[in-house]
Parts: structure tokens; C-alpha cells; sequence
């Protein structure tokens, strides 16, 4: 089955989502800190009268905080609802992504890719940074990999700190 990767850069790593789990790529980041909040909380924002929660990504991946918020831009996320669809069709399987809308900081947005399931490789043993959970596969294009992220392992993670609160 062929799907398509909404492909983005975070400092010098091209990552990736399904692009079906991508609401939207939003610029404007004016958002509320959240007080006593762990590292890769890193606030609030209101979004046309819905609250997102931005998620600073580099901490996820064992990187240090993103220090230049005013240029970066957000991954907004779907919620399981929007994708339940996807899902009753078999476009997505195995993804969770909770009722809340969330935000990915990121650098900058990237190509999308139309890959298989077979072009998907498991992760090298050389990405010891990242916690292997947080990645699906890598693909590769050209000379250089895309890591496919697990969305739902990250959203995990996420909720699993912002519960110890």
C-alpha cells in the first residue's frame, strides 16, 4: 500500500509523519507557558477558540530545547476523532492520537513523500539518541534518511509526564 510522508527538518534531521495525521502547518506561536510543566511541555495557544498543546519535539528526541521558537513553525495534529475515518478505511492503523489537538514545534516543513510499506526499513542501531519506540522505520531517499516517527509513542510520552503534573 503506498502512503504519503509529510517530511519536515529539526535541526539537522529530516523526520517524518503520515501526512494523514496533519491538520495543519501553523507559523504564528504565541503561546502560555505552562507553570512547573516538564521540559517538552512547553505551553498552550489558541488556535481559532481550541486549545493546542505545543510539544517541543527536540526534547522528546533527547535533544536540547528548542531555543528559537520565533522561527519555527508548528505541526498541528489531528485528533482521533478527525482520523477515525482514515481508520474504518484502513489508511491508518495502529494510531492513537488522543481528543486533545496537539502541536509539534519543528524547524521547517519539508517534501511530502509517496512511499510503501515495504520502502519502510526498521531503524538502524546507529540512531541511539532517539528512543527506538518514538520511531516507526526510516526511508530512504537518496543519500540521506527520513525518520518515520511514531506519532502515537510521542503523544505517550507526552501525556505520560504532563500526568505526573
Amino acid at each position: 500500500m503506498n502512503r504519503q510522508i509529510a517530511t519536515f527538518v529539526l535541526g539537522d534531521t529530516r523526520l517524518g509523519v503520515n501526512i494523514l495525521l496533519v491538520k495543519e502547518i501553523y507559523r504564528h506561536k504565541a503561546f502560555s507557558p505552562i507553570p512547573n510543566a516538564p521540559p517538552h511541555l512547553r505551553g498552550l495557544m489558541n488556535l481559532r477558540g481550541r486549545v493546542v498543546t505545543i510539544v517541543d519535539l527536540n526534547v522528546c528526541l533527547n535533544r536540547p530545547a528548542t531555543d528559537d521558537i520565533a522561527n519555527c513553525h508548528l505541526l498541528i495534529l489531528k485528533t482521533q476523532e478527525e482520523i477515525s475515518r482514515y481508520e474504518e478505511k484502513g489508511l491508518v492503523r495502529d494510531v492513537f492520537l488522543g481528543e486533545d489537538i496537539v502541536g509539534l514545534l519543528i524547524d521547517r516543513m519539508d517534501d511530502v513523500l509517496t512511499v510503501t510499506d515495504e520502502a519502510i526499513l526498521p531503524p538502524p542501531p546507529n540512531i541511539a539518541e532517539i528512543d527506538k519506540d518514538l520511531i516507526e522505520g526510516v526511508i530512504k531517499q537518496g543519500g540521506r534518511l527520513v525518520i518515520l516517527l511514531n506519532v502515537t509513542a510521542v503523544l505517550e510520552l507526552v501525556m505520560n509526564a504532563a500526568a505526573e503534573l
